[in-house]
């Protein structure tokens, strides 16, 4: 049951991965090779038995090294200083000699009669074949990666958990993975024990449901770090849009007054969302201001009705361009713009100015006679 929940989140995982996550590429990627590489450990390890043997015991545990790569490389992607091009060459160099060294010495380990390789407990019957050598071999390769593996992990987890100004939605997938390399450490402990005679732990069996825990927590980690930046990203977009919303009709009626202030389309390419909305916003300001300061005898009843803005400059939008030139806001936009969440917190200063625009489109909307409440 619990190898069919995890083989069932890592689909999730990668679906999530694959079609929303649009963090750096390498990222994604490290992401994708670890939840593709748990997925099919999972699924060896579920079809031990009945299926069983050399081919699928390799097969499992190179999928373990390349999860563990992955994740080990991922961590390393958060340092302060990036990981070299160099050392991170050296990884997959001492990765891919530990999966040839397994591929080599899985073959010389003694099989029972019904086709399984020997375990660490039969060390004592290697032992008196005269093989033990391979047995040996072959699982402290299989727990040097595993413990360089969860040295990193757990390290970078803990530098991540300690470090201040750390919100609890952002420290808990590290906790989960923290104590999924807690867990590993303790797997390795007992492993070695096991392979020298003296087991701990309950052996075998009680090893094989803490390695299912162990990669239940990389799962739950992995999955709550992936959802929480995919919400971030929507929140992102759905701010970004919220905020077009407010700025666009306004810019469109004001810089029609004064199309100076417009940078020629040509000069606009290649900006993207933020950019646009950023050079909208500096547009629809500058044509407000020239607006405001209009000398214009027929202004001066609105000057003196309205001395002071958001309500200076919606009424002399209104007064110049017509009621309804500029269109009043809807009660889903009014509702999405009150979310905090909803906010443009990479640039503070855009932010300002975006909401002191919808400051003057919730009072235009008021002098039209619109409930803003």
């Amino acid at each position: 049951m619990a190898e069919i929940v995890i083989v069932g989140i890592t689909m999730g995982l990668i679906v999530i991965v694959s079609a929303l996550y649009k963090g750096g590429r390498h990222r994604v990627n490290l992401l994708r090779v670890t939840c593709a590489a748990l997925f099919v450990a999972t699924v060896c390890r579920g079809m031990e038995p009945p299926i069983d043997g050399p081919a699928v015991d390799l097969l499992k545990r190179i999928a373990i090294l390349a999860a563990q790569v992955s994740v080990a490389l991922l961590i390393l992607t958060f340092r302060a200083a990036p990981i070299s091009r160099r050392a991170t060459r050296l990884i997959y160099v001492v990765a891919g000699f530990i999966a040839l060294g397994e591929a080599v010495l899985v073959w010389f380990i003694p099989v029972h009669a019904d086709g399984t390789i020997y375990d660490r407990k039969d060390i004592d019957d290697a032992f008196a074949q005269g093989q033990a050598w391979a047995l040996i071999s072959y699982n402290f390769l299989y727990l040097s990666a595993f413990a360089a593996a969860t040295a990193v992990v757990a390290v970078g987890c803990w530098r991540t958990m300690t470090q201040k100004n750390q919100p609890f939605s952002a420290r808990l997938p590290v906790a989960f993975v923290f104590a999924g390399a807690l867990g590993s450490a303790l797997f390795i402990g007992s492993s070695l024990l096991d392979l020298f005679g003296n087991p701990v732990l309950g052996g075998t069996e009680t090893r094989t449901q803490l390695l299912v825990a162990v990669v239940s927590f990389f799962f739950v980690g992995l999955a709550m770090g992936v959802i929480r930046r995919v919400s971030f990203e929507v929140r992102e977009r759905l701010a970004l849009r919220l905020a077009h919303e407010v700025v666009v009709p306004l810019w469109r009626t004001t810089t029609t007054l004064h199309p100076d202030v417009r940078l020629p389309p040509e000069d606009r390419q290649g900006f993207d969302q933020l950019m646009t909305l950023s050079r909208l916003t500096i547009e629809t300001h500058d044509a407000l201001r020239l607006i405001r300061e209009d000398d214009d005898p027929a202004l001066e009843p609105l000057h003196e009705r309205h001395p002071e803005d958001p309500h200076l400059s919606a009424g002399l939008v209104r007064h110049l361009s017509g009621e309804k030139a500029v269109p009043c806001l809807g009660r889903f936009t009014l509702a999405l713009s009150r979310l905090r969440t909803l906010r443009l917190k990479e640039d503070e200063t855009l932010a300002a100015s975006v909401q002191s625009l919808y400051e003057i489109r919730v009072a235009m909307s008021a002098m039209n006679g619109t409930d803003v409440r």
